[in-house]
């Protein structure tokens, strides 16, 4: 047998960045981000019933089982964040 392999160390260094980001509103807009007071309430209200909408159906058509777990279309082509709002 040959001679014990040396161990290694190394060392770890932290380093704290600031940086200053400028960001367009405009584009923010677009990509449809608002401030919750210029949140349109009864949209919300209008995801919410279609959430549920949705939800019944899921259930009498794949029986009561979580989206997240659900392995048929269309449910398996929703978004992670919509799954696990139910």
């Amino acid at each position: 047998m040959g001679a014990p392999a040396k161990e290694r160390t190394f060392r770890t260094r932290s380093i704290t960045v600031d940086v200053d980001v400028d960001i367009d509103e405009q584009m923010l807009e677009e990509n449809g981000y608002h401030h919750e007071d210029d949140c349109d309430a009864e949209l919300e209200a209008d995801i919410a019933e279609d959430r549920q909408a949705l939800s019944d159906w899921h259930d009498q058509t794949h029986g009561l089982s979580l989206w997240a777990s659900c392995t048929h279309e269309p449910c398996k082509l929703l978004t992670d964040e919509f799954r696990s709002s139910r």
